[in-house]
């Protein structure tokens, strides 16, 4: 692929060479493809530039570079990013708002500022700490049903007779939300351990 610049204020003008050409680094992360559709004849018969980029769909980015002969749609579509459609800005501002920045990050094993980047969506928490954020703030929304929350982050820390002695929050990270449900449901009955 060469990129060449014009004077006349073009930004890019795209040598099409193949249907599909890697970055300059060789790297799968991003993949380019590009497209040429002959100059329009008349205005009535042009597509607009947000009707094509429309028709490239969802995901790629698209921009018209127009030469004296020709039209050149130079989309490229990327890595799918992590997805953020489980609002981890929203989850991690509830489970620090309980807890606090440094007993989240302490109990999630990362390090103090991580909380604050997730809450303010500077960053996506990794895929390894995803589901122990998704599982606290889970179990924190539970026992805000049951108690205030000055004592939801000592009953985490604490040992458990429904969890054998283990703290709910060890429990939490190895073994998933289920068991923490459990002594969470048996609390609430009144069972005893």
């Amino acid at each position: 692929m060469a990129v060449k610049r014009d004077p006349q204020r073009v930004r890019h003008v795209v040598k099409a060479t193949s249907a599909k050409t890697t970055t300059k680094a060789g790297t799968d992360a991003h993949t380019k493809s590009v497209r040429t559709y002959p100059a329009a004849k008349s205005a009535a018969g042009k597509r607009s530039k947000r009707t094509a980029a429309k028709s490239e769909g969802a995901g790629t980015l698209a921009s018209t570079v127009k030469t004296p002969a020709t039209t050149t749609r130079v989309a490229t579509r990327t890595t799918a990013a992590p997805s953020t459609a489980w609002k981890p800005d929203v989850r991690a501002a509830h489970v620090v708002s309980v807890l606090g920045n440094k007993r989240t990050a302490r109990m999630l094993s990362v390090s103090e500022s991580q909380p604050s980047r997730w809450r303010n969506a500077q960053e996506v928490p990794s895929p390894q700490v995803a589901p122990a954020l998704v599982d606290l703030d889970h179990i924190i929304a539970r026992l805000q049903l049951l108690w205030d929350t000055a004592v939801i982050g000592d009953w985490l820390e604490g040992p458990n007779g429904f969890l054998e002695g283990a703290r709910p929050i060890d429990v939490l990270l190895v073994h998933g939300s289920i068991p923490v449900l459990e002594a969470i449901e048996a609390e609430a009955s009144g069972a005893y351990a």
